[in-house]
């Protein structure tokens, strides 16, 4: 004993390699079926760990839930909907489509041009009577 206390009587303590203390103290545990893993541990693969992926999409994780009533086909056209009024309002605010037609824009701008007149006739008229 002796002999030991004298070889390790150098030793510095500090250099000793502690553990780490775990970030996570805490363990959580689940079950599971066969392949219920088998899909956690594919989509897992990105990640660094399983547990990594898991803490991810509990802590993050957006999980949507459907209306029994609406299905996934519908889900698909309301989106092809959506994609289709997000192009067209896309045109017609940088001015590659005209939701007039020609000769509608025409008959708009040739009322507009009377009632401008009108006006212009009302307001002259007015000034009149205020005389």
């Amino acid at each position: 004993m002796d002999v030991f206390l004298e070889k390790n009587r150098n030793i510095d303590m500090n250099s000793i390699k502690k553990e780490p203390a775990r970030v996570r103290p805490l363990q959580v545990k689940f079950w599971v079926t066969e392949e219920e893993k088998q899909r956690i541990e594919k989509r897992a693969a990105k990640f660094q760990s399983t547990a990594a992926y898991l803490r991810e999409m509990a802590l993050k994780g957006k999980i949507v839930e459907r209306p029994p009533s609406i299905t996934l086909n519908h889900y698909l056209e309301l989106n092809r909907i959506g994609n289709n009024i997000n192009q067209l309002t896309r045109q017609v605010n940088s001015g590659e489509a005209s939701i007039f037609h020609k000769r509608t824009k025409k008959e708009i701008e040739q009322a507009l041009t009377e009632l401008t007149g009108l006006l212009r006739a009302n307001t002259e008229a007015l000034k009149e009577l205020l005389k």
